[in-house]
């Protein structure tokens, strides 16, 4: 199964976020009522391989078109600050 790349990610304070650029090997995307990055975190140091870019693992929004058996089958997806959360942009309710 593929697994969608974490094209942009534009929450800067992430850890795992270098240059606008997901380390996170994979990410988790989706809480009960919004498509939030459930991986997104801040610390001092960055995390993360910066050799890698993230990619979708898992996304407990069943409700987005892009989203089969709880897989994203989105191409790829774009995370980012909506208001004080982090959000995944590419969600779209099915």
């Amino acid at each position: 199964m593929h697994m969608p790349a974490v094209a942009e990610c534009t929450a800067e304070s992430c850890a795992y976020n270098n240059d606008h650029t997901c380390h996170a090997l994979a990410i988790t995307v989706g809480q009960q009522t919004d498509a939030r990055c459930d991986t997104f975190t801040t610390a001092a140091e960055r995390g993360g391989d910066p050799a890698a870019t993230g990619h979708v693992g898992a996304c407990t929004m069943s409700d987005c078109r892009h989203n089969i058996d709880l897989e994203c089958q989105a191409p790829s997806i774009t995370v980012g600050q909506q208001q004080d959360i982090v959000d995944c942009l590419t969600y779209q309710p099915a």
